[in-house]
């Protein structure tokens, strides 16, 4: 008996010393699935999410993360609008057009300083009176098909004389190589260096006409929610946002790695292509204006600027304040 009294008082001990430890691990919530939309088809500007899935940093920020690609930042618009995905990537100016005709859309983030949007051809074309008239190809949700009327305006040239050519990106280069199209909608740090690399093969030379230089300086892509979900969950956009500064910060110091990891996930890539593409990333980040905010930092005159551009160039009549189209996260 007393043996047997002596057992059950050790049992009685060690369940209720592992009772808080048990239901200490049934309060740990599992992460929570949440869906990523690219502005475009993979390529090396999207590394970071990469290295933030590869290097667990969504994970330790509470999230089980999908990156999907999409074909514009239109897209990434309205999918987020429609609750199609929790967050996205999209070029700033797309944001403030969608937001004025209605979307009920938020950037938290910025993601490039700068715009690394242009115009990819076999001819130079330097300046945007060079390109009136000629044909150029662009998707329906592409965000050059705002940026472009924009540069225009502020050239004090007619947008209507943009000759758009309806294509899908993945025909993008094909147009252009056969002589469909004189100019394709692309940016330095995605469709230049691949197209690069199959336009010598061919003995053809690549010309890259950079918006940035023609004068377009307001913010490049922003990551952002449904107004709605940043209004109830702000901490869960806050981890998101610093998970990704997180994984922008080690694929900085890191390009090679960063380079691997993208192909480990997307093996039908090439791994000095993607090295080339965010490596030009990487200069559409670390500018002066960040150097002296912080990445990832947005100012109130400098969205008013993206604001007040967009409002002229696409005479949208809704008067847009920096809070309609970006939300600034607490610390």
């Amino acid at each position: 008996m007393r043996r047997t009294s002596l057992m059950i008082a050790i049992l009685a001990v060690l369940v209720a010393g592992t009772a808080p430890l048990l239901a200490s691990a049934q309060t740990i919530a599992p992460p929570k699935k949440i869906t990523f939309l690219t502005n475009y088809v993979f390529n090396g500007r999207h590394a970071p999410f990469f290295v933030g899935l590869d290097k667990g940093f969504y994970k330790d920020a509470g999230f089980d993360l999908q990156i999907t690609p999409t074909t514009g930042s239109g897209y990434v618009i309205t999918a987020i609008d429609s609750g199609k995905a929790n967050y996205g990537m999209a070029d700033v100016s797309t944001v403030a057009q969608g937001v004025a005709k209605g979307a009920k859309v938020k950037g938290f983030m910025v993601y490039t300083d700068v715009t690394t949007n242009g115009l990819a051809s076999l001819s130079p074309y330097p300046t945007p009176q060079s390109v009136v008239g000629k044909k150029i190809a662009a998707g329906q949700t592409d965000s050059v098909r705002v940026i472009l009327p924009i540069i225009f305006d502020m050239q004090k040239l007619d947008p209507a004389s943009i000759n758009w050519v309806a294509a899908d990106p993945s025909v993008y280069s094909s147009l252009l190589l056969s002589g469909q199209v004189d100019l394709f909608t692309a940016t330095s740090d995605g469709d230049v260096p691949a197209l690069a690399k199959v336009a010598s093969a061919q003995g053809k030379e690549v010309h890259f006409s950079s918006f940035a230089e023609w004068g377009y300086d307001i913010f490049g892509y922003v990551l952002l929610g449904s107004t709605d979900s940043l209004a109830k969950d702000p901490a869960d956009a806050k981890r998101f946002a610093d998970a990704t500064k997180q994984a922008v910060a080690y694929a900085i110091a890191h390009p090679d790695e960063t380079a691997q990891i993208m192909v480990k996930y997307n093996p039908t890539m090439n791994l000095d292509t993607v090295k080339a593409q965010w490596v030009q990333t990487i200069k559409s980040m670390q500018t002066p204006y960040v150097a002296k905010n912080g990445y990832g930092t947005a100012t109130d005159d400098r969205l008013q600027r993206s604001i007040d551009l967009v409002q002229k160039a696409l005479k949208l009549t809704s008067s847009l304040k920096p809070a309609d189209i970006y939300v600034k996260l607490a610390n």
